[in-house]
């Protein structure tokens, strides 16, 4: 299973491919998904594959990783689930963007 992640922070909207087996989120240069927020820890999360599953994973984050609402440390991700890091709101999509997929 690919997924997104689909990201908006201080009016940036993007949406990044989950492509490879492991993506690093967080502050640090290091992270292949960087937010530039002071709320979100350098390492922060990790979306991993499992199978045909797809995994995030706390980080050992300040502020922790939430999934629907709940704090987590380990969470299967579903089409449409929310996530929150520090104050950084994302959401999981098991399919590519509408806009994406027409262009």
């Amino acid at each position: 299973m690919t997924g997104y992640l689909h990201i908006e922070s201080g009016g940036d909207r993007r949406v990044i491919p989950l492509e490879g087996e492991v993506t690093h989120i967080g502050r640090g240069l290091s992270s292949d998904v960087r937010l530039d927020d002071a709320t979100v820890s350098r390492k922060h999360a990790m979306i991993l594959r499992r199978g045909d599953d797809v995994v995030i994973l706390d980080d050992r984050s300040m502020n922790g990783v939430w999934v629907n609402g709940e704090r987590i440390t380990e969470s299967v991700l579903a089409d449409g689930d929310e996530i929150v890091l520090g104050r950084v709101p994302l959401r999981f999509a098991a399919t590519a963007p509408q806009a994406a997929a027409a262009a």
